[in-house]
C-alpha cells in the first residue's frame, strides 16, 4: 500500500547494504524500495520516481539515467 507524495528525483546511486541508496542532488539520503536489480544502474546519476514512505524511503516505480 503507497500512500506518500509521489515525487521524482535525481542524483547518484549507490548499492550495498539493504536497500539501493540514492544521494540526491542536494545532498539527501534517500532508501529506495524495489525488487528490481539495479546493478546497471550503480554509481550512475539517475532520475527516479515513486511514493514516499516516511522521510527517507522512496517505493520505486521508474528509475533511468539522468541526462548528460
Amino acid at each position: 500500500m503507497t500512500n506518500g507524495a509521489y515525487r521524482r528525483l535525481s542524483g547518484l546511486l549507490h548499492l550495498g547494504g539493504r536497500s539501493p541508496l540514492l544521494e540526491t542532488d542536494d545532498n539527501g539520503l534517500i532508501h529506495l524500495v524495489t525488487s528490481d536489480d539495479l546493478s546497471s544502474f550503480e554509481g550512475a546519476r539517475v532520475v527516479v520516481e515513486g511514493h514516499l514512505s516516511g522521510t527517507d524511503r522512496l517505493n520505486l516505480t521508474w528509475i533511468g539515467r539522468a541526462p548528460a
